[in-house]
């Protein structure tokens, strides 16, 4: 009896101080996020033969992106991505450089593990490439894009100032495209899905 007593009061002081323990991000905090599509898929297929290692992805279309937080509700976001790119196949050469931004602003609600969160964010995108081929004048082409948009998602956290998040967004975007015989341009007004977030706090 004396043992059974001390294991409820043993269990009992566990799951309090699980319960008490502060899984949220607070005032100061920042993070960094990253892709959890590979580490979902990992898992999904575990027990299969279809199973590979999970690799890191930086969210946003392989970008790095890191919150502030301002207060316990309030965050800043910031996006950055540098890409450079050089190829040689048999002579045809071809090399590139894309930079891309981002900045927006986060507002949470819920004080539990399971957060909502909504807001806006602007990002710009420029790259260029040069292509040259054997017997032929080089092809330079620059490209340019901009937009803002307005996103909501829910983020759980399984453990302190770890979580797992998935974001909606919706919003308009202009890109330009000069090769310096053709100029094309596209502006479009869409939606969807864009990540499932893994996010580390600090």
């Amino acid at each position: 009896m004396k043992k059974l007593i001390t294991l409820i009061c043993t269990f009992a002081l566990i799951t309090i101080n699980t319960n008490a323990q502060d899984y949220t991000p607070k005032d100061g905090d920042w993070s960094i996020g990253t892709d959890a599509a590979s580490l979902l898929n990992y898992a999904g297929n575990l027990f299969n033969s279809n199973a590979t290692a999970p690799s890191v992805d930086f969210s946003s279309n392989n970008m790095i992106s890191g919150k502030l937080f301002t207060d316990d509700m309030t965050a800043w976001r910031a996006m950055l991505n540098i890409g450079v790119h050089s190829s040689d196949d048999d002579g045809d050469e071809m090399t590139s450089f894309d930079l891309s931004l981002g900045l927006g602003k986060e507002f949470r609600k819920g004080t539990n593990r399971l957060q909502g969160f909504y807001g806006y964010a602007a990002h710009l995108s420029v790259g260029s490439s040069t292509t040259t081929m054997a017997g032929s004048d080089d092809v330079e082409t620059s490209t340019m894009g901009f937009g803002a948009n307005g996103f909501v998602g829910v983020e759980y956290f399984f453990a302190p100032k770890m979580g797992l998040s998935a974001e909606y967004s919706h919003g308009l975007m202009y890109s330009s495209e000069d090769d310096g015989s053709d100029d094309h341009s596209e502006f479009d007004i869409s939606g969807g899905t864009t990540s499932i977030n893994l996010n580390f706090y600090f």
